[in-house]
């Protein structure tokens, strides 16, 4: 269980690129961002999972960061959630809890996916 640093800020860097360009599409992205970060880490499935999920968490706080200054949505699910419930503060404290589960997990399952594809070579 390795964290390599390469692999790490190539996928935050096109996990924005993600969000910035698709983001009616960013499960598709995401899942993509987390194979190619797995698959560069070369070192199994819980290496992938590892570094998948640190870029997770970095773009989720880099996502509510841009949330929280300019009060736009970056995906489809956030805004559904913030629509849907009355407006209260613990309602962008959930939109940002469920932002970051969101990213972790879809991220870490694609990246663990990606680490067994190259370790099986």
């Amino acid at each position: 269980m390795i964290v390599k640093f390469g692999p790490i800020i190539i996928g935050i860097i096109l996990a924005l690129l993600v969000k910035m360009l698709m983001a009616p599409f960013d499960l598709i992205g995401l899942i993509v961002v987390g194979l190619v970060v797995g698959y560069m880490v070369a070192d199994g499935a819980v290496s992938g999972l590892v570094n998948s999920v640190i870029v997770g968490i970095i773009e989720g706080i880099v996502g509510v960061l841009i949330y929280a200054f300019t009060n736009s949505y970056t995906s489809v699910q956030s805004f559904i959630i913030y629509e849907l419930s009355a407006y209260t503060p613990m309602t962008d404290l959930n939109v940002i809890i469920y932002y970051l589960i969101y990213l972790c997990v879809i991220m870490g399952i694609s990246g663990a996916i990606g680490g067994v594809l190259n370790k099986g070579r």
